[in-house]
């Protein structure tokens, strides 16, 4: 009878496995040639995970608007794929200048966000 459990281990193939999630964990500064760097990995990392990656940014000690416009890209690239980018431990001034970012590609994009509903109707949903 042979054995239920098998004694070797598979090896994964990195290139071609799927994961659910992939964490990204940068570090130094994202400036320059570290940039062009991070954004493959992040771009791969996308491609590859099947429900979406995680960027831990605790160890990343500046953010240069190179870098933020990387992790723009990363949340355009994250919505066409239909997958979730989550930033953990950003620092303040690099959440807001991403914040700053994505408003102004999405204005780029789609026009303008203004109010959807005039006053009178807020008023009348009680808001």
């Amino acid at each position: 009878m042979p054995p239920i459990v098998s004694s070797s281990i598979a090896q994964l193939d990195l290139e071609t496995t799927t994961f659910n999630t992939i964490v990204l964990q940068p570090k130094g500064c994202l400036d320059g040639i570290a940039v062009l760097d991070f954004q493959t990995k992040l771009e791969q990392a996308l491609e590859r995970a099947a429900l979406g990656i995680i960027v831990d940014m605790q160890q990343v000690k500046a953010v240069a608007p190179e870098g933020i416009a990387a992790l723009a890209f990363g949340i355009s690239l994250a919505a066409i794929l239909g997958k979730s980018i989550v930033f953990l431990s950003m620092d303040l001034a690099s959440r807001r200048g991403l914040t700053a970012e994505w408003k102004r590609s999405r204005e780029i994009c789609f026009g303008p966000w203004g109010d959807l509903f005039d006053r009178e109707f807020e008023q009348f949903l009680g808001i």
